[in-house]
This record gives structure tokens, sequence and C-alpha cells, in this order.
């Protein structure tokens, strides 16, 4: 079956026995939101903390804050209520530091802070994660384990 790929600044949902697969992730993240007990999962590739005018954002998987918010929404309309949901996060990395030393974006570093911040708002328990670092990773989400594969540029592989 062919994954079901999520775009930098969009989001997908997905059902068993479906896959979430995205590609890319320098300091932008991953944000897997899922119901076990009702077999969908909902992944984002945010590419941004938070959006500041919300009424205009025209790609809401682009900012942690309004990736949630659309996931959480898609799955209400699903039926599937808040307290069914856990969540795994990867990527956030610094590709550059040295790059952004002493300028203080750290934008891998607020981008998990940020899907943290949120997921701990809608009390969405986070699973797992990989996060940080200096490496991109492409991760891919599996709806029949629950488990997220992360891949690292270097060929290394983590499942969480």
């Amino acid at each position: 079956m062919k994954p079901v790929v999520v775009g930098i600044s969009d989001f997908r949902i997905a059902r068993k026995p479906q896959r979430l697969v995205t590609y890319g992730l320098g300091s932008c993240v991953a944000i897997a939101i899922y119901s076990r007990r009702d077999g969908v999962a909902g992944m984002a590739h945010i590419m941004l903390p938070l959006a500041f005018e919300r009424d205009q954002v025209l790609m809401p998987g682009k900012y942690a804050d309004t990736a949630v918010e659309a996931i959480m929404e898609a799955f209400r309309e699903r039926g599937i209520g808040q307290g069914d949901m856990e969540a795994k996060l990867a990527g956030g990395a610094e590709m550059f530091p040295r790059a952004v030393e002493g300028i203080g974006t750290r934008i891998g570093a607020r981008n998990v802070l940020a899907a943290r911040s949120i997921l701990e708002d809608h009390d969405v328990r986070i699973d797992g994660q990989d996060v940080g670092g200096n490496l991109g990773r492409t991760v891919e989400f599996h709806t029949e384990t629950w488990e997220m594969l992360v891949r690292t540029l270097r060929g290394g592989m983590k499942v969480i």
C-alpha cells in the first residue's frame, strides 16, 4: 500500500493500515497524533512554532499551534474524543548551528517546545520523541503498530 505523504507545511489523516510519511525534516517537526482505539492517525510537518494571524492562515500545517488544532478538528469530525489521543514527535534539529550562533533563532528547539506545549494544552500525551541534534530526518508512522520510524541522513534508524 502506498504511503500517505505529508508535505512541508501540510497535514494528513490516515486510517489503519495506512502509513504516514514525511521527508526532509531539518528544523521542522513531524507531529503524529493518533487514536489506537479508533485506528486513526494524523501527521503534520510543521515549519514554525506559532501562527500570528490565525484567521488568515492558509496552511494550518505550517505552524505547531494551527497544525495540532487542524488534526484535532479532523478527529472530532470523525467522532474521536480528545482523551483517546497520543502523540509522537521527531525533528527540530539545528541544521546550521555555527551559522546562527549568537543570533538566537534556534528554530528547531522552538518548534519542539511549541509542539510539546500545544499538545500539553490539549491533554495529548507524548508517547515518544526523537528531537534535536543536527541531522535531518525522514519519518514514517505506521497505523498498525503505532510506531514511528525515524531515519537520519547518515543512515541511522530509530523506532519510537
